[in-house]
């Protein structure tokens, strides 16, 4: 496979380097659903979230056969009368199911009620709360009743059991919201380290370090952003475009919107924006210590997260208007294949934007809703203002392409390329030119529009991307000496490894070659499931047909429970050969009805009409691997 998808929900909109923008907390909820479960106590915010029915009436507890189902279907109004029906020794063997209760009751505006859920007394110095994480959300019940320094007192002694930089992030977040800037910035300064690296790729173990160094130093940057001290914001923001100079123009771009305000919605942070970032926090670290425990104990992720989906849709309770937490949770549902779910949320959102009806829209196509996809890329497009057109364009772009609707694509194009203003947007603009061009078989304008976006933006993705698209236009060995080099810069890269080997097996007859650098590339990202698939194609090419065949079976499986249409084609492929004829054309019905490039989509159509004629691939022996292969020497640049 040659590169990993780029398609992704949280890949709709545009996003620019600094993030984490938080909006404030206006008026209530309202609507059809405000009057649900009247006979339970759930807050406003909680009720309008119920799933309907076709009569428009909430589902109700019963269309889940457990609290879990409910989450998995973004339904906090079921789930939380189904944990306030667990039996109360059932409910205080988990500490999160008080929690959850409390923190709905918090956003109904009844702290006093939410702290007696958690058995919290007014005398908080004395009262045991249980645990941490009792303590932690107290602290925030008495912020949000207007007691900021019995709040910060009580965080204080929270601090100790939460988990990572949670206890800092969120103490500053406090801070901040009620008034006290200056502290707040002093904690952000002590997060920050004297030195700052970025991980070399994504499987570098650095990156959690990185990712959680750029959240502090991106929340110091929007604070004086915020307090009009625009020189000390771009000179703190300076540090991560320091660390990672290839990225220039993108940090270029950063650094304007914290001194022009452009692409950039920073407005002060409220307690409850506050507390609910703070809880999404909390939940993402959480959930990244599991992982980290679960690889320590020789297992690897997968499945849904429960805990993280039902903290953060509580805590979205507590600020329904937090878009990027919403966003957030919809990118969860849509890596887990719920497209329902996740067309759910958006539908329940307070306000109608741009961003989360793309959201829907990519979550609608995956749902096979062709016609109610289009209503939603019409509705972003309505919708998107100034301010907001260029990752509305993009968003739109990229469902229109998956549509096949090609007209409308090239004008929408047109657009972008019109809209684009920075070097940044242009060097974006032409890229998925390029993207777009290419699905619908235009190479030449693919090439012509990644080239133009090298130029503007040369970092190591538009290498790749250009070297791709140079191979499509039979431009080869200029595309091997763009990947050979960025092999020589990136040697412990999965993903570079997997763009040269795969190039070299498809492109070219250097077939032990591209075998050897893609062992290497799957050595280093072992469950990675586009490398398992570039590496059996390897096999395939190699001629051992059922070697092949395990090894993007796995990739399928990894895949779970998505699927892709290039696995399928290549499954398909070996099927075919090895004599099982019926699970070949099962596999690229798949691969066609998985919206494949134009090109690709013809490729499949023939097969599915005549199979497949030329012979298999002659086998041969099988190199010998090794830690050092893959690598480049410079005389063969």
């Amino acid at each position: 496979m040659r590169l990993k998808p780029a398609l992704a929900a949280s890949a709709l909109v545009l996003a620019f380097a600094l993030g984490g923008c938080a909006s404030t907390q206006s008026g209530g909820m309202a609507g059809a659903t405000a009057n649900a479960y009247p006979g339970e106590i759930l807050s406003p915010a909680a009720r309008s979230t119920a799933v309907l029915g076709d009569n428009g009436k909430p589902l109700g507890i019963s269309a889940y056969p457990a609290p879990i189902d409910a989450v998995k279907a973004g339904d906090m109004a079921a789930f939380l009368v189904m944990t306030q029906g667990l039996d109360a020794a059932d409910r205080n063997s988990n500490p999160f199911f008080n929690a959850f209760l409390a923190l709905d009751r918090a956003a109904a505006g009844d702290t006093a009620g939410a702290r007696t859920i958690l058995n919290i007394q007014d005398d908080a110095d004395t009262a045991d709360a249980g645990s941490n994480l009792y303590a932690y959300l107290d602290a925030w019940f008495l912020a949000m009743d207007g007691q900021p320094d019995a709040a910060i007192e009580r965080h204080r002694s929270a601090a100790s059991g939460m988990p990572g930089l949670t206890a800092e992030l969120s103490l500053a977040a406090m801070l901040e919201a009620v008034g006290r800037p200056d502290q707040a910035l002093a904690v952000y300064e002590s997060l920050t380290p004297s030195k700052i690296e970025a991980p070399e790729h994504q499987f570098d173990p650095r990156g959690l370090l990185y990712s959680h160094i750029k959240t502090v130093i991106s929340r110091h940057a929007l604070l004086l952003q915020r307090l009009g001290r625009i020189e000390e914001a771009k000179a703190v923001y300076q540090r991560l475009a320091d660390a990672e100079p290839e990225e220039a123009i993108s940090y270029a771009a950063a650094l304007d919107s914290l001194e022009t305000g452009k692409n950039l919605k920073n407005k002060p942070l409220t307690v409850r924006a506050a507390f609910a970032q703070s809880l999404s926090d909390v939940s993402r670290t959480l959930q990244e210590q599991r992982i980290i425990r679960k690889i320590m104990m020789g297992g690897r992720p997968d499945g849904f997260d429960d805990q993280r989906s039902a903290m953060d849709q509580v805590a979205l309770l507590i600020n329904p208007e937090d878009d990027g937490l919403r966003s957030a949770i919809i990118d969860d549902f849509y890596d887990n294949a719920l497209y329902d779910s996740a067309a759910h949320m958006v539908s329940v959102s307070p306000k109608p934007t741009a961003s989360l009806e793309l959201a829907a829209g990519q979550a609608l196509l995956m749902a096979d809703k062709v016609d109610e996809a289009r209503d939603a890329i019409d509705k972003a497009l309505t919708l998107s203002t100034d301010e907001d057109r260029l990752p509305t364009l993009y968003g739109a772009l990229q469902l229109t392409t998956l549509l096949d609707d090609e007209a409308r694509s090239n004008k929408l194009l047109e657009e972008l390329l019109k809209t684009a203003d920075s070097q940044a947007e242009r060097a974006s603009a032409h890229g998925l030119a390029a993207e777009i061009y290419g699905q619908f078989g235009n190479y030449e304008k693919a090439a012509t529009n990644a080239e133009e976006a090298r130029n503007l933006d040369d970092t190591h993705d538009r290498r790749l991307a250009l070297a791709d698209a140079l191979g499509k236009v039979g431009r080869v060995n200029e595309a091997i000496i763009l990947l050979r080099t960025e092999r020589l810069a990136r040697p412990n890269d999965p993903y570079t490894l997997n763009s040269l080997g795969y190039f070299l097996i498809v492109n070219t007859d250097k077939y032990e070659e591209g075998y050897r650098v893609l062992a290497r590339a799957r050595a280093l990202a072992q469950h990675d499931p586009y490398i398992s698939d570039s590496f059996g194609w390897a096999l395939f090419k190699m001629g051992d047909l059922e070697a092949a065949r395990r090894m993007i079976e796995s990739s399928r499986q990894e895949l779970q429970p998505h699927r892709h249409w290039e696995i399928e084609n290549h499954l398909g492929d070996i099927y075919w050969y090895l004599d099982r004829k019926d699970e070949a054309r099962e596999a690229w019905q798949y691969a066609l009805e998985n919206r494949p490039p134009a090109v690709e989509r013809k490729q499949l159509e023939a097969k599915l009409a005549s199979g497949l004629t030329a012979p298999a691939p002659e086998k041969r022996p099988l190199p010998d691997v090794s830690l050092t292969d893959g690598e480049v020497d410079r005389q063969d640049i």
